[in-house]
């Protein structure tokens, strides 16, 4: 089994209007020097729990129920000041070094990235690669709407990043309080949805963006036009089911060496929207 990316996907991210969305599973990919990879979500506030000098049941219920808002705000009221060294240690200290799925996301192209990772390990590798081309936009950004009619290559930051803790989109507060504070940013958000084909790489469906951006979007236009990569096993129950509640056209691989087949297969994609841009040119249908 491999990939297989649908003819419209190609066209959308050849004619740059395609946002490609990616979660920590891009993230998870990469290592340190000593061969450390960055801990996904779940995995950071299991090990913050872990931290506790005692244990606390109502956080071990909300870990368990996967309902990491709630978690991780008690745990951020337990660590209180040494909240943002947690953090730090965690996304931004070791030193991640970038993929070979990394590269191939950059390759694609794409005139909009949406990073949903608190690292950044795409971003930095992103501008290096660009000369600095590249611009970064966080969710806070008064000017966050350029990204749609501007000329330049963009990285979205929705939940902001892990070298400024306070400003970081983390819990059940931060999520209510963004929604108003930032209205801006979710107008521009939900923008790109009706005017780009997103590609959604390496993100879990627990993620309360993916909740929130996708199921709103479907019940409110009843439309499918996204994709998604997600790894097997997957029944047609549920991929039928991803796609009737967020309206996300699943794309299935095999996880097997640390997802390997889905690093081959963004660096196809990206061979294959090179051939689609230069039949493009050819015949100047821009």
């Amino acid at each position: 089994m491999s990939l297989s990316w649908p003819q419209e996907l190609v066209q959308a991210i050849a004619r740059r209007r395609a946002v490609v969305l990616i979660g920590s599973g891009i993230s998870a990919n990469s290592k340190t020097n000593a061969g450390v990879r960055p801990p996904t979500w779940g995995e950071f506030l299991k090990k913050a729990y872990q931290g506790l000098p005692r244990r606390k049941p109502y956080i071990a219920s909300a870990l368990k129920r996967y309902n990491y808002l709630e978690a991780c705000e008690y745990l951020k009221t337990e660590y209180d000041s040494r909240w943002p060294e947690l953090i730090r240690e965690s996304f931004v200290a070791p030193g991640y070094k970038p993929s070979e799925i990394h590269k191939a996301i950059f390759n694609l192209d794409a005139r909009i990235v949406v990073s949903l990772n608190f690292d950044k390990i795409y971003e930095t590798y992103a501008v290096q690669t660009s000369e600095s081309t590249v611009v970064i936009k966080n969710y806070y950004d008064d000017d966050v709407r350029q990204t749609l009619a501007g000329m330049d290559r963009y990285i979205i930051k929705p939940h902001g990043t892990a070298d400024s803790p306070s400003r970081m989109i983390f819990t059940l507060n931060d999520y209510a309080s963004a929604r108003i504070k930032n209205a801006l940013f979710y107008e521009t958000l939900s923008a790109l949805l009706h005017t780009h084909t997103f590609l959604c790489l390496g993100c879990g469906l627990s993620d309360p963006d993916m909740k929130f951006i996708f199921e709103d979007y479907r019940y409110k236009y009843s439309e499918c036009p996204h994709y998604i990569t997600l790894p097997t096993p997957l029944s047609t129950a549920e991929v039928n089911l991803i796609q009737k509640t967020r309206g996300l056209n699943v794309l299935k691989y095999s996880p097997k060496d640390f997802h390997k087949e889905l690093t081959e297969g963004v660096s196809e994609l990206g061979k294959a929207v090179s051939l689609r841009r230069d039949e493009i040119a050819k015949v100047q249908s821009w």
